[in-house]
């Protein structure tokens, strides 16, 4: 299923690397806050962001497959 999503991301040298969805901005940047809480900080080659963008869910799950754009 695609669809029109919040999306925490993690890149790595430029290129996505790992992606979680979520069902709004506020739960995406609350657990960006926990990660940043543990100890996480974002370096020119690697960092996390919340981002709207259309994605393919593994069949019913929440699973992201990949970023459609």
């Amino acid at each position: 299923m695609i669809i029109m999503s919040i999306v925490m991301i993690l890149y790595l040298g430029g290129s996505p690397l790992e992606y979680t969805y979520h069902e709004g901005i506020s739960s995406c940047l609350k657990q960006k806050r926990e990660i940043e809480r543990l100890g996480w900080k974002d370096r020119k080659d690697t960092r996390y962001s919340c981002e709207k963008r259309k994605i393919e869910l593994e069949s019913g799950t929440e699973n992201v497959l990949r970023l459609v754009d």
